[in-house]
């Protein structure tokens, strides 16, 4: 065998193998994109479900935009920060997060958001990444989910969960 026909055979099994990768590639988009459209995640949709009842609006209230965070997430800490914020401008909604180490977290001094515990609720609202920021109507449904990213615009995302009320730096 000469080395010219080493290295053609060579580079026809280098192709063969690529080929097997891309099919092997694209038939799992093919089922991540089939999984998509049934909502099939690996985690029950939350909007249109029934809240815990820890984090549901009190009485009289019309909304409840909750956090769910982790003390290990730097993010978490800004989001919890703009909820304490918040909760000093917003009346008729509740402030809520759902932390895992309550301790880790400067509780808010006026008492208005609540830093809150609950393992069973956590979980029943844990999508897999934190911070994800709920609204929960008056009824107790999870009307609103959104992850929070490094570029998302809180302030504008807790305005707009709380119902358009303004919320300021005060």
């Amino acid at each position: 065998m000469s080395v010219a026909l080493a290295v053609a055979l060579l580079a026809l099994l280098v192709a063969l193998f690529a080929l097997v990768a891309l099919v092997a590639v694209y038939a799992r988009v093919r089922a991540l994109e089939a999984g998509r459209a049934a909502e099939l995640s690996g985690y029950a949709p939350l909007v249109g479900r029934a809240a815990p009842a820890v984090v549901r609006p009190g009485p009289g209230g019309r909304v409840s935009v909750v956090a769910v965070l982790d003390a290990d997430c730097a993010a978490c800490h800004t989001v919890w920060d703009v909820l304490v914020e918040a909760a000093g401008c917003a009346d008729g909604t509740r402030f809520v997060a759902l932390v895992d180490r309550p301790a880790d977290f400067t509780p808010d001094p006026s008492g208005r958001a609540a830093l809150v515990a609950d393992t069973g609720a956590r979980a029943d609202l844990f999508e897999g990444y934190t911070p994800t920021l709920l609204a929960v109507d008056a009824a107790g449904t999870v009307t609103h989910r959104s992850f929070v990213y490094p570029d998302t615009d809180l302030r504008a995302l807790v305005v707009e969960l709380a119902g358009g009320q303004e919320v300021s730096r005060a």
